[in-house]
């Protein structure tokens, strides 16, 4: 991973999520969705630049 490269942990809309920074700018963010008791349903990435922008 580049230097540059930053991960933080985060909740989206309530799920947990890695956000992945180069600098200050959001590159992508890995959301896993939880169901009630605990399973794992899915694995998204968002990397559109577009809408990562409300993310800081």
């Amino acid at each position: 991973m580049p230097a540059d490269y930053q991960i933080t942990y985060r909740a989206v809309s309530g799920d947990p999520c890695a956000v992945v920074f180069d600098g200050a700018a959001p590159l992508a963010v890995v959301v896993l969705d939880v169901s009630s008791d605990d399973t794992v349903r899915g694995i998204y990435s968002v990397t559109n630049p577009d809408k990562l922008t409300t993310i800081r």
